[in-house]
């Protein structure tokens, strides 16, 4: 099954991830902004307003040992076929009018 998810929920649910990893090694919001080396107002907007910066989320999911949760997104894609390379191809060549 497909499950579909708003870029704004995807986010919700991101800083719940990360808060309740900060609380589950006992550090302090203000411990983990330090570790993080980042400021503790850009911490809590993500917190409570949903905004960072990537830098930010980055350093944070680095400081709290969850980098491999998205190390996913990072992963070139893998052909499989000629027909997929030759298509892959074709889909980076710009179109000139």
């Amino acid at each position: 099954m497909i499950e579909l998810a708003t870029p704004q929920e995807i986010i919700v649910n991101l800083s719940s991830l990360i808060e309740n990893e900060r609380r589950m090694q006992n550090l302090q919001q203000k411990e983990l902004a330090l570790k993080a080396d980042v400021p503790l107002p850009s911490y809590r907007d993500f917190i409570y307003k949903k905004r960072i910066s990537l830098e930010s989320l980055i350093k944070i999911l680095i400081a709290l040992r969850l980098f491999d949760n998205i190390s996913g997104l990072l992963k070139q894609r893998e052909y499989k076929t000629l027909d997929e390379i030759k298509k892959e191809d074709l889909l980076l060549k710009r179109i000139v009018k």
